[in-house]
């Protein structure tokens, strides 16, 4: 039987106890990660909190799906359970000084979020993103992607023409 260099040798246990770690740091959770969010067997809820998504394409609601985050035996940080726009944010105690943003929720949904591209929705020539935080029209050129969610953030993309105006609000069930 060939025997191994001590650094060989070494360097082989070393990565064996890597292994280990990670195996048992992940057990439960599949190991499961998109960007910044984490999927878990069970709920996380020291961070606990709630935003809201509206998209309005030509002037009517596009309905964010139910289930977006929520997978068999996985619960990411940030889903959906109706098709109402909110957004669950519930994530273990290690991430409550985090910003999560819309790009996060856009790569749990996998679906992309750009200037130009809101999931499927792609503008064309003559369409513009509006994006309104808190009922507040950001600056043309804002990146979607960078919009942080914090307890009750408002977020409306609206792809025009026409313009809904002002944009809708949304008003938080007990509980939320």
């Amino acid at each position: 039987m060939p025997v191994l260099p001590v650094g060989a040798a070494a360097v082989l246990v070393l990565a064996a106890i890597v292994l280990v770690i990670a195996y048992i740091t992940n057990s439960g959770s599949g190991a499961r990660k998109v960007a910044n969010v984490s999927c878990d067997s069970g709920e996380q809820l020291a961070v606990h909190y709630h935003a809201h998504l509206e998209i309005l394409y030509q002037g009517n609601d596009v309905n964010v799906p139910p289930n977006i985050g929520i997978e068999s035996g996985c619960l990411y940080w940030m889903h959906t359970h109706d098709n109402t726009g909110v957004i669950h944010i519930e994530a273990p105690t290690a991430q409550a000084h985090h910003t999560f943003t819309l790009g996060d929720f856009f790569n749990v949904w996998d679906q992309p979020l750009s200037r130009t591209q809101v999931g499927t929705l792609k503008l064309a020539p003559d369409q513009q993103l509006a994006i309104y935080v808190d009922g507040t029209k950001q600056p043309d050129g804002t990146d979607p992607r960078t919009i942080g969610l914090h307890a009750h953030t408002l977020v409306v993309l609206e792809i025009t023409p026409p313009a809904v105006d002002p944009p809708p609000g949304y008003t938080f069930g007990q509980g939320l």
